[in-house]
């Protein structure tokens, strides 16, 4: 197996080009040669200032600005305190639409207070989670607030995202390393592992193959990619072997429908165990909250694809994480739900329907309507009251 794991790595090597996009700098026509991706020592990547040409409504650009501690850029009552925080990938970062036409732009202007987004395209729950550690830590260190409410979004594929180390070997594309971990659902254990590369001078070993293959041999997602690349290539009993082995490492049994339909086992496997390390970072963040005294509220974000599925009546893989975590004491807005609800209260088509909310992420409607769909949830755990829900307030 060592030859064929080697072989496969070094066909996933990166270009020195490659790995230069993530240390450029946005050009003074505010394009940036990786979308507004860079490098992040602890976190593996964050954005910084950038144009995206051509992908929002209607062809549109879009602008991407950040402030001094990361966040999105505040729009609405950027000169008052904060007391809400927001963390997630690409869902909470609001990607496609402008600064102002985020989710948490249309609760500001709703709440008359400020909502930090500190989303970003890409992350898994457990980055979202090690990044409002890492800002807590941060706003300490030099004496700052920080929240006393925060909202977690969740994306469909974020559950995923918990267990890749590098997304290079899985997709064949992007060059960026993150924290992540490693899990054995049979044993129930989750390891936490750091960024592999944990400084930008280090980036370089990324073309190493010695230093690959060191790093992620033993990464049980190495072994679905060669279980699911030999598949496709009708290597039938190395598939079955290397399949087999990913299955053991993370802890679970090798589906009964693996001779029929390997995709679809492999599909399995690595569904059971993301959704696995996801309730363990619900734990994580949960008692983080408790031990800094922070109020905790859970969003539930879906891809276009997954609300067409389940618009159309199929059901839902993560059926059993909702039912596990709405059964917790934090409030849950499950946006699957919303939409569905909202569907079940409309007289257009499901394609009609559907594109009103997305163009590949939320369109500024869509986050509107996200937005409308958590807002009461977000009043009834702020305390005190948002200003604009205060009785006596003579204008």
């Amino acid at each position: 197996m060592e030859a064929d794991i080697r072989t496969f790595l070094e066909s996933r090597l990166p270009t020195a080009e490659d790995l230069q996009r993530t240390l450029a700098a946005t050009d003074p026509d505010g394009v940036h040669p990786n979308r507004g991706w860079v490098y992040d020592a602890e976190l593996g990547f964050v954005h910084t200032n950038a144009i995206h040409s051509g992908d929002g409504v209607n062809g549109t650009n879009t602008f991407y600005s950040y402030m001094e501690d990361g966040a999105r850029r505040l729009i609405n009552f950027a000169h008052r305190p904060c007391r809400m925080h927001t963390y997630g990938d690409s869902f909470t970062h609001c990607d496609q639409v402008n600064d102002g036409e985020t989710w948490q732009e249309a609760v500001s202007a709703h709440l008359q207070e400020p909502v930090r987004n500190y989303g970003v395209g890409g992350y898994s729950v457990y980055q979202a989670y090690r990044r409002m550690r890492k800002v807590r830590n941060e706003a300490a260190r030099a004496g700052d607030s920080f929240a006393e409410s925060i909202i977690l979004n969740i994306f469909d594929d974020d559950h995923y995202r918990n267990l890749v180390s590098w997304l290079r070997p899985l997709r064949g594309s992007s060059t960026l390393v993150r924290p992540h971990l490693r899990v054995n659902v049979g044993a129930d254990t989750f390891v936490e592992r750091e960024n592999p590369i944990p400084s930008d001078r280090q980036l370089e070993k990324l073309r190493d193959l010695d230093f690959v293959y060191n790093e992620f041999a033993e990464d049980p997602l190495v072994y679905l990619a060669i279980a699911a690349e030999s598949d496709a290539e009708g290597k039938g009993e190395k598939a079955a072997a290397f399949f087999a082995c990913a299955c053991e490492r993370l802890g679970l049994p090798v589906p009964t429908n693996v001779a029929e339909d390997l995709e679809a086992a492999v599909n399995t496997v690595f569904t059971a165990a993301a959704l696995a390390s996801t309730r363990h970072v619900v734990g994580l963040v949960e008692r983080f909250c408790a031990e800094n005294g922070i109020e905790l509220m859970f969003v539930l974000s879906y891809r276009e694809g997954t609300i067409r599925s389940v618009l159309a009546g199929g059901e839902r893989f993560d059926q059993d994480f909702v039912a596990w975590l709405t059964a917790r004491a934090k409030p849950v807005v499950d946006m699957c739900e919303a939409f569905k609800n909202g569907f079940s209260q409309s007289t257009v088509d499901l394609d009609t329907f559907v594109k009103r909310y997305y163009i590949g992420h939320h369109t500024p409607f869509g986050n509107s309507y996200t937005a409308w769909m958590m807002m009461d949830e977000i009043v009834n755990f702020l305390s005190p009251k948002p200003v604009s829900y205060q009785s006596g307030i003579s204008i």
